[in-house]
């Protein structure tokens, strides 16, 4: 009984860690991007909710899309729940289209179109930093 609460306790915490490391890199990632697009004052106080929105949605909708790759590689599945998820994964699609399509326009009222591909450039270079910077410490 002891080794189960020592084991569950463990992975509790990495739960944990892993849930504020995540939390640490998108903070990173909203700071990156915001700092990139140099917003005027205006935009300062308008573009980081929109944002920050914008982020959670999508990592919401990533997630759920992850969770139903790992399910649909399951050879255990019928046919029927194989073809259910497979459209299950392209309404999660279209919801990550329509909450793209949703941002843009936002962003739009409050960016130039500049800053907006800016936007989308830094978070690629945001994304290619973290993976050398993982690379990098892997090799260690």
């Amino acid at each position: 009984m002891k080794k189960l609460f020592i084991l569950v306790s463990l992975v509790l915490t990495f739960a944990n860690f892993t849930a504020l490391a995540q939390e640490r890199i998108q903070e990173a990632r909203k700071e990156y991007v915001l700092k990139r697009v140099e917003l005027n004052t205006e935009q300062q106080k308008k573009f980081p909710p929109i944002y920050e929105d914008y982020i959670k949605k999508q990592d919401e909708l990533r997630k759920k899309l992850r969770q139903l790759r790992i399910e649909t590689n399951m050879l255990s599945l019928s046919d029927a729940e194989i073809a259910d998820d497979l459209e299950k994964m392209l309404q999660l699609r279209q919801q990550e289209l329509d909450l793209e399509k949703e941002f843009l326009n936002k962003a739009k009222s409050i960016l130039n179109i500049k800053q907006i591909a800016e936007m989308y450039k830094a978070e690629r270079d945001f994304v290619k930093t973290v993976l050398r910077n993982l690379r990098e410490r892997g090799g260690r």
